[in-house]
């Protein structure tokens, strides 16, 4: 994610919003779980209820380590006291009695600390949330013997559900994500025995009894508190918790140590299975191994400290080669709204989407139907539709569907006649229920091979691969006039001075068929705007060119993206302002160009999509830069703070450069 880029300014946020979050995720994901636990524990007598209680009092008087290496953090916000809730209520209390710190309410600690900071895991345990939340932004819940701990606002997350973690461990990377005004870490410490209630770790040291009662004393292994810091690992290659398969064999996991503050002392690594802490070592900073092969596989790294220590880092990979097997049939029967009915199976990756396109006698396919699983589960997926077609017509139905490692299964084609004496034709109402057929275009559909380009209060605009462009939700008419050149339409910009339209062989032409500026670039895939009125082209080669204006002229090429190996430019975009921005590889690789900021070099390195990137879409300046990549199949991820993008960003949809299909 690159070096740190901003500095703390208070960090003030939220975080009663962090907490619902928290608890509508647990009850959601966990809430069965929970419900057996206590309907299980309801005849525990009240002598174990207080044994566990002293027993956890007793091992959370020295069970948490701090976060990050800073032994010294500037808190900016403390965890409230205030009985009988944690919400406004006009009195903030801190841990000594002190009142009027930050905000009411607040059910953790926020720690000042630079975006890109190592968190760590504060103790050992079992990751159980790993996500994005519009709140909390990325953020890691682990729960422990004795408590859970929750880390949010962060850039970049390292762990997974259901990992083991050690103390001191890698997990996540700070940031200013969700609803956070500053680079900051939130940390929140949660009672088992009450698991909606959230301690303070700092304990109570005012006069009288804690206000709030759940509070079970200092938590910290040392007084004051000190962060334990094992070799930090990075891996890179290969991508855990992502599904390989259709796009090639993952590459071979790579992983880098960096000293944790008591020397390194090496690795021992080892598939399924952990090496033990008596393996034998790897002195050496670094190392890589091959994926075994198709399945589900977790690395076990164990590294080691100069202080004895040693933990058992794990990192799931998975790989699905075996296509998934599908079905459909149709329902006979006399009506024009016959029933479909389709399946798919997938033992490894689970089915991911499926498509149903529609034919009409012998004319060709088009789409009609489209679904998609969020979280695929290995097994059978199945679903059922209605189908509205007209009396006397014999339609074809072709399924289509892939599984989460993108391996498509042999497409299936039906046939459905529908009786000519068939019930009456549909009505207008019988189609807005059922869903009308789509009109069959002429020839290429024009909306094949559009892009969104600047979203805004008017509404999208999209380019047509015939070069027309369409307003998509603005009121006011768009000129159509075509250009004089006959090549492929490849993007659209939105100028001041109205649209532009670039095509496959350099030309630019304005929405009224006036000529612009020529770039002399072999393979253009991007138009942007700067602020300053002049015009960045890119190529798929990674060359750069600038036109003055967007009067008739040349666009004159002033540099170049160095892309990864065998890798193509498919994107970019242009910090506002400036001719500074990022471009995006066919790889998943991010590359600055214009800039000479060095921090700028380093943004999301070591880390790509886990499909086919289409898109990039950049905020912030080339110091606190932060974006949102896109792939094909809608999958996102973002870097630096969500709060530096336009509200434009989210305005609407992202358009895939092939099909025409929306994908974000």
């Amino acid at each position: 994610m690159g070096k740190p880029v901003a500095t703390p300014r208070g960090g003030l946020h939220r975080d009663g919003a962090v907490a619902g979050l928290l608890r509508l995720s647990f009850r959601s994901r966990y809430g069965p779980v929970v419900t057996r636990f206590l309907r299980l524990h309801r005849a525990v007598t009240l002598a174990i209820a207080l044994s566990l209680l002293s027993a956890q009092s007793a091992a959370a008087a020295g069970n948490l380590t701090l976060p990050f290496a800073d032994p010294h953090p500037r808190i900016t916000s403390w965890t409230d006291h205030h009985y009988p809730d944690r919400q406004d209520d006009g009195t903030m209390i801190r841990f000594d009695g002190a009142r009027g710190y930050a905000y009411d309410g607040h059910r953790g600690t926020d720690f000042a600390v630079p975006s890109n900071t190592p968190v760590l895991a504060a103790d050992e345990g079992t990751v159980i949330y790993s996500e994005w939340s519009d709140s909390g932004g990325w953020g890691v819940v682990i729960d422990h013997a004795y408590d859970r701990t929750a880390y949010f606002h962060n850039n970049q997350l390292f762990v997974y559900p259901g990992q083991h973690v050690s103390r001191g461990q890698l997990i996540a990377l700070s940031g200013s994500t969700g609803n956070s005004t500053g680079p900051h870490l939130h940390f929140e410490v949660r009672d088992l025995l009450t698991p909606w209630h959230s301690v303070d770790p700092y304990g109570w040291t005012g006069p009288g009894k804690d206000p709030w009662r759940w509070d079970l004393g200092n938590l910290w292994t040392s007084n004051p508190p000190v962060p334990f810091l094992l070799p930090l690992a990075f891996p890179g290659g290969a991508h855990w918790n992502s599904w390989y398969g259709m796009d090639g064999p993952p590459p071979p996991v790579s992983w880098r140590l960096r000293d944790g503050g008591h020397g390194l002392a090496g690795f021992a690594a080892r598939w399924d299975q952990d090496p033990g802490a008596a393996a034998g070592r790897t002195l050496a900073t670094s190392g890589s191994a091959a994926v075994p092969g198709p399945g589900a596989h977790t690395l076990h790294l164990r590294v080691f400290d100069r202080a004895g220590t040693s933990a058992d880092i794990t990192y799931l990979y998975l790989y699905d080669v075996e296509p998934p097997t599908s079905a459909l049939r149709v329902d006979p029967g006399a009506s024009t709204a016959p029933s479909l009915h389709w399946s798919g199976n997938d033992g490894l990756s689970g089915v991911k989407g499926m498509a149903i396109e529609v034919a009409a006698g012998s004319a060709g396919f088009r789409q009609w139907f489209t679904q998609s699983a969020d979280q695929p589960t290995a097994g059978r997926s199945q679903g059922a539709l209605r189908f509205l077609g007209d009396p006397g017509v014999t339609y074809r139905l072709r399924l289509t569907l892939n599984d989460a490692a993108r391996n498509p299964a042999p497409p299936v084609v039906v046939t459905a006649s529908l009786p000519a004496r068939a019930a009456m034709p549909a009505t207008a109402a019988d189609h807005a229920v059922l869903g009308a057929l789509p009109a069959q275009p002429d020839g290429t559909p024009a909306t094949m091979g559009v892009r969104q380009e600047h979203p805004s209060a008017d509404g999208a605009l999209l380019l047509g691969t015939d070069a027309s462009l369409h307003g998509l939700g603005g009121g006011a008419g768009i000129s159509n006039a075509p250009p004089a050149s006959v090549a492929a339409a490849v993007d659209v910009a939105a100028l001041p001075s109205g649209p532009l339209r670039l095509l496959a062989d350099g030309t630019t032409w304005s929405s009224s068929g006036t000529a612009g500026p020529r770039f002399a670039l072999k393979a253009p895939v991007r138009m942007l705007g700067s602020g300053d009125g002049s015009i960045v082209a890119v190529d798929a080669a990674g060359a750069v060119a600038v036109a003055p204006s967007p009067a008739a002229g040349e666009g004159r090429v002033v540099g170049s993206v160095s892309l990864s190996a065998g890798a193509s430019l498919v994107d970019a975009a242009l910090f506002s302002g400036s001719h500074a921005g990022l471009a995006l590889d066919s790889a998943g690789a991010v590359h600055a160009f214009g800039a000479t900021d060095p921090g700028l070099a380093t943004v999301a390195s070591g880390w790509m999509l886990p499909g086919r990137p289409v898109a990039i879409a950049l905020g912030g300046t080339p110091q606190a830069p932060a974006g949102i990549m896109t792939d094909a199949s809608g999958d996102w991820q973002t870097f630096g703070s969500m709060l530096l993008l336009p509200d434009a960003t989210f305005g609407g949809p992202l358009f895939d450069a092939m099909t025409g299909v929306p994908v974000r």
